[in-house]
């Protein structure tokens, strides 16, 4: 009776306790890299922008970055550096379809021609869809400068992720 007793849980028990856990691009250890472009009107000028980042994530889901870009154009050289936070709900990877996150981040701006630099801290929220290995995302973004500003001292924007894991 014990045998059996014994062999029905075995039968029972679920087949995924031997399995190893799941990957996800979100795992401590993962790193990753982005990429972006397009343009944009800054000072009365008109730019072209290059940018990208690398990030590791230091624990399940909490992700340390640190991010860059140039805009070229005939106006005063525009850089940007800008380290970041980033919590993805790991956890949640194929039990729900969207995956949420947040983040903050902190902006310095260089701006040449002898104008001053500029400073900004900002949040960020939204979700993640995961098919296969493509990562697909939209959130929103709200930006603030801490530095001296004139006017249109805080912004919103979308904020959309294309992204691939390896």
């Amino acid at each position: 009776m014990r045998t059996l007793a014994l062999l029905v849980l075995a039968a029972t028990a679920p087949a995924y306790a031997d399995e190893p856990p799941r990957q996800t691009p979100f795992d401590q250890g993962k790193v990753s890299v982005s990429a972006g472009g397009g343009t944009t009107s800054t000072l009365n000028h008109h730019y072209i922008v290059m940018g990208g980042g690398v990030g590791y994530y230091v624990l399940d889901g909490v992700e340390l970055s640190l991010h860059g870009l140039y805009e070229f154009g005939n106006g005063p050289s525009i850089s940007l550096l800008s380290p970041q936070l980033r919590y993805v709900a790991q956890p949640l990877v194929g039990v729900w379809p969207v995956i949420p996150y947040v983040g903050a981040f902190y902006d310095h701006w260089f701006v040449g021609d002898n104008l001053g630099d500029v400073d900004s801290i900002g949040a960020r929220a939204g979700g993640l869809l995961i098919n296969g290995r493509i990562v697909v995302g939209l959130g929103v973004v709200y930006e603030q400068v801490v530095s001296s500003c004139a006017s249109d001292c805080s912004s919103w924007y979308p904020d959309i992720t294309i992204g691939f894991s390896f």
